[in-house]
């Protein structure tokens, strides 16, 4: 009975915060509720560039395309990852999270629809490898934005389960490109989802709810709330808002330390993204078809790992769970790598892991950012570190096409672990530096 009675009073508290942290923020229960649903519906139709694994082979067939080319396409999106979340920040900040998050998602939905459209392989990168991925990155900025106002004191949760519909979107959507392609024809398959998408995207951001208005102040501000309310609750021993501006920031080594872990951490991650059916149908000669149920293994472990990696940062915390992470997987790709590789099952527990390892670390990379960073600056540190998910995002389709398959997996091994270690260090030095400015900023 006093078990029971303690569970209904620590929910009683819990609701009791979001409920102060919503008439905070001038923001309805309803509202908040509804923009949740919002986003989740845009995650799981916002990330199209990770489906493209399944276009590879049907775009080089039908047009004569260089597979090379198509899957630069991957690696070009990359680059504009920096541009996004450093004008992405400003025009958020002037403009307000719903209209940048609008005009995003019309120019997504376009730029899929005008890949179709392309008369050759430049065309075809510039829709989705420039126009659609600004806008894929704007949209990731403005909703990461409006998770940090919308939910300050559940935002790891939340963020985990924006990747987990995002990762549930690309297995939702990988089936359904291949049937689309085998229906109509691949540009057509373009053309039909690249309407949906923008009939689909202008209505969810219409719905969306922005408390902000704009106003980075007022942003800042409902954090510092939820940590205060975090400590009135008993969650925190001590918190602080974090200080650190982005000048600081690119002078100091954490950041610099985050930037190397998220290259070392995703590598693999990168690899699987593109190379999944090449991969596959070389090695084990499947069809195209049973190569994009695939890709849909590799987003099912994505959607698991984003929620439950986000709920465990909410616990532990961003940094310590990227080590945990880090090192796991490490292991896991060693055993697995050594193993052997040349057992279908083997690759498809690989593509299973790796999916929940690659969008668990994608998850917590900005809230690392929101825990140790100024919130003003939020797009410049993320532009900051988007340059080393285009490094990497440049290696990882190559590296998975030119290495051997073992020797590859033996690499991104101990990549894991070092990037693990790094999210330490770049931890421990974090903590030092607010230690030293006398500012109980809770760095985990």
């Amino acid at each position: 009975m006093n078990i029971s009675q303690s569970i209904c009073q620590f929910q009683k508290e819990e609701d009791n915060m979001s409920n102060r942290l919503s008439l905070r923020a001038g923001l309805s229960r309803q509202a908040q509720i509804i923009s949740f649903i919002m986003i989740i519906i845009i995650g799981i139709i916002s990330n199209y560039i990770y489906v493209l694994a399944v276009y590879v082979g049907p775009l080089n067939e039908t047009h004569g395309w260089s597979m090379n080319m198509i899957v630069a396409t991957y690696s070009l999106s990359m680059f504009c990852e920096f541009p996004a979340f450093l004008f992405g920040g400003m025009f958020v900040n002037k403009f307000g999270m719903k209209k940048v998050l609008t005009f995003c998602g019309i120019l997504y939905g376009l730029a899929i629809l005008g890949s179709g459209l392309a008369p050759n392989v430049i065309t075809f990168m510039i829709c989705q490898g420039i126009l659609g991925s600004l806008a894929m990155y704007g949209i990731f900025l403005a909703t990461l934005s409006l998770i940090n106002a919308l939910f300050p004191d559940r935002k790891g949760l939340v963020m985990g389960i924006l990747y987990g519909s995002q990762a549930a979107g690309g297995a939702m959507m990988a089936p359904i490109a291949s049937y689309f392609i085998e229906s109509f024809n691949v540009s057509m398959a373009l053309i039909l989802q690249g309407v949906i998408f923008t009939v689909i995207l202008f209505v969810c951001c219409l719905l969306v709810t922005d408390p902000t208005k704009g106003d980075k102040e007022l942003q800042a501000k409902i954090q510092a709330e939820a940590d205060e309310a975090e400590a009135a609750a008993g969650q925190k021993s001590e918190s602080a808002r974090p200080t650190m501006r982005w000048k600081k920031a690119l002078a100091h080594p954490a950041l610099w330390l985050i930037f190397l872990s998220i290259i070392f951490i995703q590598l693999i991650g990168n690899v699987l993204i593109t190379d999944i059916s090449v991969i596959a149908e070389a090695t084990y000669h499947i069809s195209e078809v049973k190569s994009a149920w695939l890709v849909s293994a590799f987003s099912i472990g994505a959607g698991i790992g984003g929620i439950v990696i986000g709920f465990i940062s909410d616990k532990i915390g961003p940094y310590r769970t990227t080590f945990y992470v880090g090192i796991i997987d490490g292991i896991l790709l060693a055993i697995l790598a050594f193993a052997g590789g040349d057992n279908f099952m083997f690759f498809a527990v690989i593509c299973i892991i790796q999916g929940f390892t690659y969008n668990g670390i994608t998850a917590l990379n900005p809230i690392m950012a929101t825990d140790a960073y100024d919130a003003r600056d939020l797009g410049t540190v993320m532009a900051v570190t988007g340059i080393s998910v285009i490094i990497v995002g440049v290696l990882g389709p190559q590296f998975g096409i030119l290495l051997p398959f073992a020797p590859m997996m033996q690499v991104c091994a101990v990549s894991s672990v070092i990037g693990g270690i790094l999210a330490a260090l770049a931890a421990k030095s974090l903590r030092k530096y607010y230690k030293s400015i006398g500012i109980s900023c809770v760095i985990r």
